[in-house]
């Protein structure tokens, strides 16, 4: 599914990575060494040449926090935390207008994937623009995506799909509680 256009740099690549996993079509492209190597490199990102269960296992566990962390949920900072401290994650300032740039004590090209996913979350939880990548309120969809409405109030990642679905949903709800109270 590919609701609506993608988040902007560098918010982009947590987007992807979050959506490697999707809920309705029951498929997760870090199920493999080849689905987290071919993701990699689409956002140009090191990799592990052959990547292990271990490595397959962490990430799985880094995108879940992810998408915990997007939909606000508790205990989520503490993966990404642990990850920040796992990979020495931490910003660099440099001469010039207001910026940092992020490195980390990466020994190994999946620790500097992360760094660079983790450095995109701090770097836009900071300007505020984090706040705009959102999990879909939907249970069994949680799609990544980009909430571009004024007031950054949107719930769902398609209102024709799953705000529909909830819309009636709730609708039968009713309907059905007005047939019991009769």
């Amino acid at each position: 599914m590919v609701p609506r256009p993608a988040a902007p740099a560098p918010l982009a690549v947590v987007q992807t990575l979050v959506n490697t996993r999707e809920l309705l079509e029951h498929r997760d492209d870090l199920s493999t060494p080849a689905g987290l190597v071919a993701w990699a490199e689409s956002e140009g990102l090191p990799c592990p040449a052959r990547p292990t269960e271990a490595d397959l296992t962490r990430m799985r566990r880094f995108r879940e926090a992810l998408r915990q962390f997007l939909g606000n949920a508790e205990g989520a900072a503490s993966v990404l935390n642990g990850e920040l401290a796992r990979t020495g994650t931490r910003p660099l300032l440099r001469a010039g207008p207001p910026a940092a740039d992020f490195i980390g004590d990466a020994t190994t090209p999946l620790d500097t994937a992360i760094t660079r996913v983790l450095a995109a979350v701090v770097t836009t939880s900071l300007d505020g623009s984090l706040r705009r990548l959102k999990t879909c309120a939907a249970e069994d969809c949680l799609w990544a995506f980009y909430d571009r409405s004024p007031n950054a109030v949107s719930r769902w990642c398609e209102t024709s799909v799953c705000g529909a679905r909830h819309k009636m949903r709730a609708y039968r709800a009713r309907q059905a509680a007005g047939r019991t109270a009769d």
